[in-house]
């Protein structure tokens, strides 16, 4: 014989097999904080560098806003970006619970969290001119904000090629696989467009940001997705017995 089928209400935590994640409003939450950390990140880091003197957002990287009158802003804005990524990484585990990707996604991105962080403490060496008149030399400070810069993308180009997997094993998830690849691609070639600029000087900064910048789009697109998928009303599967 067989069971009927229930609707539930818009607030309900789906399960694993009305979603291919498990997904409640609390992990939503928690993911969502990743993609804010991002475009709180972005916000900041435009406007610092509009309105600084001697700044060029084209040719300097965002580091170099870590320097000179008002760096801390730039510090904190590491730091806050870095602390909501690692809460961001925790709902993921959540989410994904089980299977591909569940582990390693999660602890590729607080990876990148604490890079972020640790970015905040570190500040890099001025550079390109930036701050004006500063001596370029270099310090164990600023290796040590360049290693955990290039260890921050690294692991958030690293973490969507994991993803991709997981995507592309989900029904309901598969056309998001080829994105979540083409992220991490994208990421690493914009990221070795800058280091083969110099890190800064021509359009050196520009290339960063399109290496962030692509990173942030698609975890907005995945956010706005759950949420979709959180709000709809879930089918609970027809047993038959």
């Amino acid at each position: 014989m067989s069971a009927t089928t229930l609707e539930a209400g818009p607030r309900v935590s789906r399960s694993r097999e009305a979603t291919g994640f498990v997904l409640s409003p609390l992990t939503w939450l928690l993911v969502a904080l990743g993609t804010v950390g991002g475009l709180l990140f972005t916000a900041a880091y435009m406007l610092e560098g509009a309105t600084r003197p001697g700044y060029d957002w084209l040719a300097q990287p965002i580091s170099a806003l870590s320097l000179g009158p008002g760096g801390w802003v730039q510090r904190a804005n590491f730091v806050l970006f870095g602390l909501l990524m690692v809460a961001s990484a925790v709902g993921w585990r959540r989410l994904l619970a089980a299977g591909r990707a569940a582990v390693a996604f999660p602890a590729l991105r607080a990876l990148a969290g604490v890079a972020l962080l640790l970015d905040g403490v570190f500040s890099q060496d001025p550079s390109g001119g930036y701050p004006p008149g500063a001596t370029t030399a270099q310090t164990l400070t600023g290796q040590l904000h360049t290693g955990f810069a290039a260890l921050a993308i690294g692991s958030l180009a690293a973490s969507w090629f994991v993803l991709a997997r997981r995507l592309k094993a989900e029904p309901g998830w598969r056309g998001w696989a080829p994105a979540a690849a083409l992220t991490g691609v994208l990421s690493l070639a914009f990221m070795m467009a800058f280091g083969a600029a110099g890190a800064h000087g021509g359009v050196a900064g520009l290339f960063e940001r399109l290496a962030g910048g692509v990173d942030s789009l698609l975890g907005l697109a995945l956010v706005v997705a759950l949420l979709a998928r959180l709000r709809a009303p879930a089918s609970i599967r027809t047993v038959t017995r």
